[in-house]
């Protein structure tokens, strides 16, 4: 079965998309306290989730998160899922946290 998890936009700073993983990268995401989902569409909808939550939270289109320090953003630089940082649920709404 194919499962995804989520990782930074390739073109927007800040932003998640959902990412296909391999069963390998899955037990390294979970390593690295990446949430995983069974299905696309619960894992894009997640990623919406957070997308808009951000935006809401700050002062015009820009998400609030600060971009120089990984962690507060909830992106992990010690895991990458093709060339992109894994997301780590830490600043989310409550409904982006939940695994599916």
């Amino acid at each position: 079965m194919t499962r995804y998890t989520l990782v930074e936009h390739e073109t927007l700073p800040n932003f998640v998309v959902a990412a296909r993983v391999t069963p390998k990268l899955e037990a390294k995401a979970k390593q690295h306290m990446g949430v995983i989902f069974d299905d696309y569409a619960k894992a894009d909808t997640a990623a919406d989730e957070i997308n808009d939550w951000a935006c809401v939270q700050a002062v015009g289109t820009e998400p609030v998160y600060p971009t120089r320090t990984a962690h507060l953003t909830g992106f992990s630089s010690r895991c990458r899922v093709d060339g992109r940082r894994l997301y780590i649920p830490t600043t989310t709404p409550d409904t982006a946290i939940k695994e599916s």
